[in-house]
């Protein structure tokens, strides 16, 4: 699974939008068909985003939309539209049980095999933004192996899962602690390596979007969902190594390296007992470092046993 710091929401009724939206510098840009859409433009906005799917593509630009609820009667009609080439995933909010996922696999597959696409190449993002769907997280996640991720919704000052759980909003989010928690275990239970959630709506303060996402990046989430350009760069750095992680984990690979050369298996770094379980930990987070064009400098070749 790739990880994508930051998903950008653009409106899918705009096309002048979409195609502008790429210079912002988001990870991916994720094509609105709910609440960003208007109700009398849900169905015309299928072609603009088809359209727009085509264009992101030949942009090398990852391309997500999200698609209209189950319940709505929209939700077929969407796929059919939009599943083509250049789609890397659908987002599905308001989900609920493993039924509605069977349901959308099988018409996914369907539209897959229309448009000459591999089965499975378009992965399912569900949303659960109601008491029964956030309770079922790692059923939901676990369901069947199109699903990528669960994202967690809460954590907005008002929303569907405000509504669902009653809850009162505060800066300090301790009202949402317990959800934040239960969708990333989900989702690591499941075996999901980058869990993605959504995050505060304000668009006007980006001291509190720094902070709410670094909160959100220690707890374990890997990318986030956002709505206005101005969070984006934020999102690419909260959820990118840090020059002090990098050197660290760094060092880490350094030290166990040339302690096995002298024959051991662990040794002590930076005040702590390090094995290869930190080896694999610091290579990982290495790979991400250079994925996303960071500099990480010369490190030492380990053959390490694979665990998931």
């Amino acid at each position: 699974m790739q990880l994508y710091r930051s998903f950008l929401f653009v409106p899918g009724h705009r096309a002048e939008w979409i195609a502008k939206a790429p210079k912002y510098g988001a990870d991916a840009l994720l094509l609105d068909l709910e609440d960003a859409c208007p109700v009398e433009y849900k169905v015309a906005a299928r072609e603009t985003v088809r359209n727009g799917i085509a264009d992101l593509a030949a942009r090398n630009v990852a391309a997500f939309v999200r698609i209209n609820a189950t319940d709505t009667g929209l939700s077929s009609g969407d796929l059919e539209a939009i599943v083509s080439p250049g789609l890397k995933g659908v987002m599905i909010p308001k989900l609920e049980t493993v039924t509605q996922i069977i349901q959308l696999d099988a018409w996914m597959e369907h539209f897959e095999r229309k448009a000459g696409m591999d089965i499975g190449a378009v992965k399912i993002y569900g949303i659960p933004e109601t008491a029964l769907g956030l309770k079922d997280a790692y059923a939901l996640a676990s369901a069947l192996p199109r699903v990528a991720c669960v994202i967690n919704a809460a954590g907005a000052r008002a929303g569907d899962v405000n509504k669902a759980l009653g809850n009162r909003w505060t800066q300090e989010g301790r009202e949402t602690e317990y959800v934040l928690q239960h969708i990333l275990l989900a989702n690591r239970a499941a075996g999901v390596e980058y869990p993605i959630t959504a995050g505060n709506l304000d668009v006007t303060d980006q001291s509190l979007a720094r902070i709410q996402m670094g909160k959100l990046r220690n707890i374990g989430y890997r990318g986030m969902l956002v709505i206005h350009p101005s969070a984006v760069p934020i999102a690419n750095e909260v959820f990118s190594p840090s020059r002090e992680e990098i050197e660290w984990q760094r060092g880490v690979v350094i030290a166990m390296a040339e302690a096995v050369e002298k024959g051991l298996s662990a040794v002590t770094y930076d005040g702590m007992m390090i094995d290869y379980a930190h080896v694999r930990n610091a290579l990982d987070l290495l790979a991400q470092a250079r994925a996303f064009g960071m500099e990480v400098g010369d490190v030492p070749a380990m053959e390490l046993m694979s665990f998931k």
